[in-house]
């Protein structure tokens, strides 16, 4: 990272990297989440599942690198790990992955903080080392803007001392401000920031993968049954497997 990246994630809690995912990865990518989009969440390979529940607004899927070969690029480019394995502060690993797809009137709701804090995503600097437990690379496949529902983040409260004090509907939070982003761009952010989406207002469909690296040590997010499968792990270069593993 530059000094000025350094400067604006420890700042903001986020940086966009602009056109870091190839053209032809994206479009590997599309093809294969068209066939999600169309399958009968009962009919997913195993592991991947539902996040939540399947909507006329959102499509959540977990474990999405398990779904198809296209997604396996975006593991190790380079941009992101260089963003990653400075803000995490040591070693780390690739923890988990989903996509999420939504449409008009669809919104993720404001969440995360820096007080009180979350055992699992924290957010610290001392003597210009950044600590970042959890830091999350969100690759929008398509342009979104503000009226598609992008991205949106509360800079700085990964560091505020004091409670958030709205409710969780975008709406209802006036620091929230919008990151719009291109077709191939990385957003990356440490989870310990408060974040979600605007509201899709727009009616264009907005597909986002996300990519969770996490310190070294943290296993495998819990919840939703996130993990990775001996399958997968089968199918990585060795440079891809150690990125996935425990340290």
């Amino acid at each position: 990272m530059t000094d000025e990246q350094k400067y604006v994630f420890d700042l903001n809690g986020y940086i966009v990297l602009e056109n870091v995912v190839p053209n032809k990865v994206m479009e590997a990518c599309h093809k294969a989440l068209d066939r999600f989009e169309d399958m009968d969440p009962e009919e997913f390979p195993e592991p991947l599942c539902l996040g939540k529940r399947k909507t006329a607004q959102e499509l959540y899927i977990s474990n999405i690198l398990e779904g198809d070969s296209a997604f396996v690029p975006l593991i190790d480019l380079p941009e992101v790990l260089d963003v990653v394995e400075t803000v995490t502060g040591g070693p780390y690993r690739l923890n988990h992955t989903y996509t999420i797809y939504r449409w008009g009137g669809g919104y993720t709701g404001v969440h995360m903080h820096g007080t009180p804090m979350i055992p699992k995503c924290q957010y610290r600097c001392e003597n210009g080392q950044m600590m970042s437990t959890l830091t999350k690379a969100v690759f929008p496949l398509l342009d979104c803007d503000a009226e598609d529902g992008c991205f949106a983040v509360i800079p700085g409260a990964h560091k505020s001392s004091f409670p958030r004090p709205w409710g969780n509907h975008p709406d209802e939070n006036p620091a929230l401000v919008s990151v719009p982003a291109k077709a191939g761009d990385a957003i990356i952010f440490t989870e310990a920031l408060t974040h979600g989406s605007l509201v899709n207002v727009s009616d264009r469909r907005r597909r986002t993968l996300y990519y969770c690296y996490s310190t070294g040590y943290m296993p495998d997010w819990g919840g939703q049954g996130l993990h990775f499968s001996d399958q997968v792990m089968e199918s990585l270069s060795e440079a891809q497997r150690e990125i996935l593993r425990l340290k």
